[in-house]
């Protein structure tokens, strides 16, 4: 798997069944707007979720850089595993999810 793109989940505004809305900070890419995400990295988790949407400042984007701040939203399956754990010493881990974007046209 290419791994190309990287987002930290720092919070979950909504979620359903088969999308979700996330407040995220962008670690590897940048992410854009069809990138796949497969893979929760610390639990392994399988997933398999899209982006849909990218909004950055209260304003729709195509993309968000690393070390920038967005609000996601996904579509697809394992939603689920994208809320925080309680590690070892009780602190709350925020979910890290890896993926690769779209090919360039």
């Amino acid at each position: 798997m290419t791994v190309d793109a990287e987002l930290q989940i720092h919070e979950v505004w909504c979620a359903t069944a088969t999308e979700t809305t996330v407040v995220v900070r962008c670690l590897r890419g940048p992410v854009r707007i069809g990138a796949r995400f497969s893979l929760v990295r610390d639990t392994r988790a399988p997933i398999d979720l899209t982006v849909t949407s990218i909004v950055r400042y209260n304003h729709p984007d195509h993309a968000v850089d690393p070390g920038h701040s967005a609000l996601v939203t996904l579509r697809g399956t394992g939603a689920q595993e994208l809320r925080p754990t309680i590690g070892e010493t009780g602190r709350e881990i925020m979910a890290i999810v890896q993926g690769d974007n779209p090919a360039v046209p």
